[in-house]
């Protein structure tokens, strides 16, 4: 008996042709619907595994700045940690000393010795938080190799006076380092 069971039900009269035709468009049908499920269901899927992408990438941008975040709050804590432990007190005076900080000239009044000490550039300026703070080179270049971005007035090495010519006019007149009006 050759034949599928659908051939053999119509032989034997058990099944009319039209029953046998409606039977074949609903299996069609159903196939058909199947595979557009099929399709739905991995664009689902695809979309799915997109959006898990996009959430790593984005989790792990977050997690970076964290990252960065928890080391710049490190840095800052280290670098107040070494001023608080170095910084000059107790330097405030009636001579002013003039430096640039945010692009804008302040003025820091200290007494005379700690002045010439910072013109003759034995000292440098930091700042955290907006607050400025004295301290030896020692300190300020330890600082400056953590982050340079806290140092306000380095001083690379002390400052010496320059070289004058023998035939200059004005070699025995000092110039004056700062200027104060």
């Amino acid at each position: 008996m050759a034949g599928s069971l659908q051939d053999q039900l119509k032989k034997s009269g058990l099944v009319s042709k039209k029953k046998s035709q409606q039977l074949d468009a609903e299996k069609r049908k159903k196939i058909k619907a199947q595979n557009k499920g099929q399709k739905i269901d991995n664009e689902i899927a695809e979309k799915v595994q997109q959006a898990k992408l996009q959430k790593k990438r984005d989790d792990q941008k977050r997690n970076q700045q964290q990252q960065q975040q928890v080391k710049q709050n490190e840095e800052k804590a280290r670098i107040k940690q070494i001023i608080d432990q170095a910084k000059i007190k107790d330097y405030d005076g009636d001579t002013a000393f003039n430096f640039q900080f945010n692009n804008k000239i302040k003025t820091l009044y200290l007494n005379k010795e700690h002045y010439d000490v910072l013109v003759a550039g034995s000292l440098g300026l930091c700042q955290v938080d907006n607050i400025i703070f004295i301290l030896p080179n020692a300190t300020v270049d330890k600082i400056k190799s953590i982050n340079p971005v806290y140092v306000v007035l380095p001083q690379d090495k002390p400052n010496t006076t320059p070289e004058t010519a023998s035939d200059d006019p004005y070699a025995d007149y000092d110039i004056p380092d700062d200027l104060m009006w």
